[in-house]
């Protein structure tokens, strides 16, 4: 398709009062060719916002080496038109990298910042010298720790030595080059990160601190204990996250407050989970409730947080603590939505020695309890728990009734049989019936093949479709087949 070119009729509208009508032909330039892209830049300094941003998205749309070249002046501009720049070149990427190189050598302070923070965002790897010269020999703070960023956003990793340097330079600069190295995961950087732990910042000894656990190699760890006792309480928290990260086994008594203290109040979930596998097997009672109650704060509906509940209870599994685990069952002073993480622990360790405890949560007055002790006595199948779960099965709640009905059918037992045949007729919820039927099916399949004439409506279709699928599908002969026609 032909490009389009700046009609008459575009021009007219360029000039328009109206701010939508200069819009609507801004957006039209989109389409356009090397033509459109100084109509468009002029568009950028338009005093209506809406056409400020659609002449950015046309400039980015038309793209190539001539739009980067012709937008380059901007990043001399004020603050709006420089930064308008950087998001254009940025959008038009590799067809920008050539035109960068002068400008890591122009006057302008900012102007070598922003072409280097273009060239990293670009994939500029082939830049590698250039921004190994910024970083040694540039006079600006800000552009030297740009480059070091830079440089480890690339991976470039002939750049170590040049980065390594840069750990003397000015502690801006040193964490841009700190952050690099850490990404590199690079042994030989351990030994120069070592020489700032006794750096009289206690920034600078964090974020060496923070590399080092990083990069994870067993020098790094070795040092890392020695260091230890000569932290104070922040500093420490460092250590004990970086010697995680390694995988060094903690010292003495693991610091479970340290640790706790790490879990709870961090801001960073990466770091908060890297503590929690620190106090696996070192917790006591008082850490477990408390981490009970953190995970029973987490929303499992959203994908982040059910992830992060999930590594929880990955952890909490390896734990060993199954005595804390029954008597935290039972604790009135735990929270009921972390009681409910107890209960479903309990049951994927399938600990027997809590199904009086799970049996008395059936009772509880809070739905997630109840629901979350029926899954439990599911998992560890004990038949002791079949008359109270029978009981269950009248639970008002259809989130309950479900948990309830799927651990009937793997504790089985005949005499569950006519109550859940009962729930099946009148139950109300769909998902609920059909796992009725499932539960069924497992306890007694002719018994339930025979049940089919008693039941009518919805009950009968679902056990006579369930019945069909599962017989002939999976190849077992159909009881009914003998005499139809």
């Amino acid at each position: 398709m032909a490009k389009m070119t700046v009609s008459a009729r575009i021009g007219k509208n360029l000039a328009s009062p109206d701010a939508g009508k200069r819009r609507s032909a801004v957006e039209a330039l989109s389409l356009g060719d090397e033509r459109a892209i100084y109509p468009l830049i002029k568009a950028l300094r338009d005093s209506h916002p809406g056409v400020q941003d659609a002449a950015m998205h046309s400039l980015v749309s038309i793209g190539g080496e001539v739009a980067a070249w012709m937008v380059l002046p901007l990043l001399r501009e004020d603050p709006f038109l420089r930064n308008a720049a950087m998001v254009i070149l940025k959008e038009i990427g590799t067809d920008a990298v050539s035109h960068l190189p002068p400008l890591l050598k122009d006057k302008d302070d900012d102007v070598r910042k922003f072409a280097i923070e273009l060239i990293a965002d670009a994939g500029g790897r082939h830049l590698e010298k250039a921004l190994c010269e910024r970083l040694s020999d540039d006079r600006n703070p800000n552009v030297r720790a740009a480059a070091a960023k830079a440089l480890g956003t690339l991976d470039c990793r002939d750049a170590l030595p040049n980065l390594v340097a840069a750990l003397k330079d000015i502690e801006w600069v040193r964490f841009n080059a700190l952050d690099a190295l850490s990404g590199m995961r690079d042994a030989a950087a351990v030994e120069p990160i070592l020489a700032l732990l006794s750096d009289p910042s206690p920034a600078t000894r964090r974020t060496a601190i923070e590399a080092l656990g990083e990069i994870g190699s067993s020098r790094a760890g070795e040092a890392l204990l020695a260091h230890l006792g000569n932290t104070d309480r922040d500093e420490r928290a460092a250590v004990l996250k970086s010697l995680l990260r390694i995988g060094v086994p903690l010292p003495g008594a693991g610091f479970p407050g340290d640790l706790l203290d790490i879990f709870l109040g961090d801001d960073e979930w990466k770091d908060r989970l890297v503590a929690l596998r620190g106090l696996v097997g070192i917790a006591d009672e008082d850490v477990l409730r408390a981490i009970f109650d953190v995970a029973g704060s987490l929303d499992a509906t959203k994908l982040d947080e059910e992830e992060i509940l999930r590594a929880i209870k990955d952890l909490l599994l390896r734990c060993g603590s199954r005595d804390a685990f029954l008597r935290l069952l039972d604790d009135p002073s735990l929270r009921f939505r972390g009681k409910t993480i107890v209960a479903e622990v309990v049951g994927e360790l399938q600990i027997r020695e809590a199904v009086p405890s799970l049996l008395a949560r059936l009772r509880d007055d809070v739905r997630d309890i109840r629901r979350a002790a029926a899954q439990a006595l599911g998992r560890i199948g004990d038949g002791g728990a079949r008359e109270a779960l029978v009981a269950a099965i009248q639970d008002p709640e259809g989130h309950v009734r479900k948990a309830v009905v799927v651990a009937l059918g793997t504790v089985g037992g005949k005499e569950a049989f006519e109550p859940l045949l009962s729930l099946l007729r009148r139950e109300e919820y769909d998902d609920v019936a059909r796992e009725a039927v499932q539960a069924l099916f497992a306890i007694d399949p002719e018994a339930l093949v025979a049940s089919s004439g008693r039941l009518d409506g919805r009950a009968r279709d679902l056990v006579d479709a369930f019945v069909r699928d599962r017989l002939t599908g999976d190849g077992v002969e159909d009881p009914g087949r003998e005499g139809r026609t």
